[in-house]
């Protein structure tokens, strides 16, 4: 249907990570994999907040009567 709108990326528009070679195309796995490593570090850093979090909350309730 030509009045669908669709989102994509332009492979001159991305990281020479994911691009293909003449960044002509782009490599689906490049960004499979690009994507994996952002999450990863999410996933790192939510970790190390929810540390915080947790020490900061044991600290506040030995501070309250």
């Amino acid at each position: 249907d030509l009045e669908q709108e669709t989102a994509g990326f332009i492979a001159e528009d991305v990281p020479e990570l994911v691009a293909a070679k003449g960044r002509k195309t782009l490599g689906a796995m490049g960004i499979v994999s690009a994507l994996t490593r952002v999450v990863q570090e999410q996933q790192k850093a939510i970790a190390e907040l929810q540390q915080q979090n947790k020490v900061l909350a044991e600290k506040m309730a030995r501070l309250q009567p």
